[in-house]
């Protein structure tokens, strides 16, 4: 056959839809691929959020706090300091949820206030933190959590 003739065109355009259908599958596959991933992260997410929710919902909260719970009067204005870091995102919720379990008492994120709730989650305070917030201990509540006062200037 001469290389003009429109026999050998046939080849090329094959060759150019087999490329064609190889590249539509890559790109199926990558699809499925990163869809399979998120679906993947998304389920970690879940499974992390399921599992910090039973050791920082509602009911422990209220169980945290349950013989501080008993000394709050109504109304009351506490400061709140904790000993996340400050980039933590379960800070601010932890605080939130403090504030719910403290209600009707009034609780700022602040150590500014006279009298300050301490919210550590280890067994053992950090008494370092107390001093850089000015604060002395007045009294301990168990589990982490600790009623200070703010030193006078």
């Amino acid at each position: 056959m001469h290389p003009a003739s429109p026999a050998c065109t046939f080849p090329s355009v094959r060759s150019v839809k087999l490329i064609g259908l190889a590249r539509h599958k890559f790109a199926v596959i990558a699809l499925a691929a990163i869809a399979l991933c998120s679906i993947f992260w998304s389920l970690l997410d879940i499974q992390g959020a399921v599992s910090h929710s039973r050791s920082f919902g509602v009911g422990a909260f209220e169980n945290r706090f349950e013989e501080f719970r008993k000394t709050v009067q109504p109304h009351s204005v506490y400061g709140y300091v904790s000993d996340n870091a400050p980039n933590d995102p379960s800070a601010r919720l932890e605080f939130y949820l403090t504030q719910y379990t403290l209600a009707p008492a009034f609780v700022k994120f602040t150590a500014e206030e006279p009298l300050v709730i301490v919210n550590f989650h280890s067994t053992k305070p950090d008494y370092g933190l107390l001093g850089v917030n000015k604060l002395a201990p007045v009294q301990d509540f168990g589990n982490g959590v600790i009623l200070c006062r703010r030193a006078q200037r």
